[in-house]
């Protein structure tokens, strides 16, 4: 593994895991840039735009871009725009070369073939829900799908209408309250719940709850709210990266629960919760760890006793 993946550096003075981690924290920065623009084909990113946002020389960007994640910035948009594709294939009515032109292809030819590529699969196969090919356990920036039996969970929560962006200001509003009421806001476990289609989380307000998983005997006060995850079947998923693109890995998770005949409904299943390692948003140039899952039916019943 790469030292800048794996966090291992060398040279004197940890001279080499500072600069890394100074690169790292750049193109960080430089994600919600990006994903402005990911969902309109017909908006190049302009690197030489990005790169004066970040503080940084175009060219030496795009060097420490590739360093980071290994690809071109070209084609990091292009990966997260064909995960965009796949779900608009699956959970729309929207002809084939209409999704593909919003992903910024002109022919159906290039389309099919990137559409293949990425996913072992033609963008027809994909609208029939008759995948050609294994379906990935991985996409952009997650991995480690996983079917998994989750118990019944209560959680305090923040109601939050909005864009995904804008989730930061009630995060550091549910950390504030943590701490106030004397919780060390780290070690908790922090949850997302998201209600609505992420397809329209850049272009209209839609509705999250933000909290942290409580003891049953909890007292919320000052506008926390309370409610119960059930126990639930769940598809799950790690995300690893900027928390920005959280949406894209929950795009990739129902269709990927469509692919693997988990599912069959015709909008994707809601509401999808993001379980993080620690509150997000705090440092959004660090990269953040959390599972993405969404429902697939009450869990089994517990076998009954002899």
């Amino acid at each position: 593994m790469p030292e800048y993946l794996s966090g291992v550096g060398t040279g004197r003075g940890g001279m080499r895991v500072t600069t890394v981690a100074l690169h790292d924290s750049r193109v960080l920065s430089a994600i919600p840039h990006i994903v402005a623009r990911l969902r309109d084909a017909s908006s190049n990113v302009d690197i030489d735009v990005i790169a004066k946002q970040v503080h940084t020389a175009p060219h030496y960007f795009r060097k420490i871009f590739r360093d980071t994640t290994g690809e071109s910035v070209q084609r990091y948009v292009r990966r997260y725009r064909l995960e965009l594709a796949a779900y608009r294939l699956v959970f729309t009515s929207w002809p084939v070369h209409e999704v593909a032109a919003r992903c910024g292809y002109s022919a159906h030819a290039p389309f099919t073939r990137a559409v293949r590529e990425a996913f072992g699969s033609t963008p027809a196969e994909l609208r029939r829900r008759e995948p050609s090919a294994p379906w990935p356990t991985s996409g952009p920036g997650c991995s480690g799908l996983v079917e998994v039996d989750s118990g019944s969970r209560v959680v305090a929560f923040l109601r939050h209408f909005g864009s995904h962006a804008s989730l930061a200001g009630r995060w550091r509003q549910m950390r504030d309250w943590l701490e106030v009421h004397g919780y060390e806001p780290d070690a908790q476990q922090p949850v997302e719940i998201t209600h609505d289609d992420p397809e329209l989380y850049q272009d209209a307000s839609i509705r999250f709850d933000v909290g942290t998983v409580v003891p049953l005997a909890f007292v919320p006060s000052d506008g926390i709210g309370l409610q119960v995850v059930p126990a639930q079947r769940r598809l799950q998923i790690t995300h690893t990266g900027p928390v920005q693109l959280i949406p894209y890995t929950f795009m990739h998770l129902a269709v990927s629960a469509v692919m693997l005949g988990l599912y069959d409904g015709d909008r994707p299943p809601m509401p999808y919760l993001v379980e993080y390692e620690r509150i997000p948003w705090c440092r959004p140039e660090v990269r953040t760890l959390a599972w993405v899952s969404l429902p697939l039916g009450p869990a089994p019943a517990a076998p009954a006793r002899a």
